[in-house]
């Protein structure tokens, strides 16, 4: 849902440990094996709203209330059809902080997108920099993901 034409930001995050898992690690469809240099390279990180935000939810009813489909979220490349809903959601009168919506690789959970004139109101709660950890692990195992064989 970013601009189509990088006239604004977006901060990506899921409701959930399980999205944003899914939204970072599942992105190759059919990729099964985590390298363990890619985890390394992962935090696992915690906000906080400092006010309450405008949503628009692009999902359930909302999709019906926006006269839009699933196709907005679930497309897959080129990104053109949500990039122009995200244009469109983005400049409305109302002036939106966030989409909600559920992703193509866990429909289940909820993520956000975030408009960079939200930014203020985002602060960082926690970050855990180590996520080579058990409940990382019982994640991965839920989406049929182990780690990958290292080679010496």
């Amino acid at each position: 849902m970013n601009a189509p034409d990088g006239a604004y930001g977006v901060l990506y995050a899921a409701q959930s440990i399980r999205g944003a898992f899914a939204e970072t690690f599942l992105r190759t469809p059919r990729r099964k094996l985590l390298p363990l240099d890619l985890i390394r390279e992962k935090a696992r990180a915690r906000m906080r709203l400092t006010r309450d935000l405008k949503l628009i939810k692009l999902a359930g009813v909302g999709l019906g209330r926006l006269g839009a489909t699933t196709e907005v979220t679930h497309r897959g490349r080129p990104h053109d059809v949500p990039q122009t809903w995200s244009k469109a959601l983005h400049n409305l009168a109302t002036q939106p902080d966030v989409i909600a919506y559920n992703a193509r690789h866990d429909d289940e959970a909820l993520y956000y997108a975030f408009f960079d004139r939200a930014s203020p109101s985002i602060v960082e709660h926690s970050r855990e920099m180590d996520i080579d950890q058990d409940w990382f692990w019982r994640l991965a195992e839920r989406y049929g993901a182990a780690p990958a064989p290292t080679y010496r």
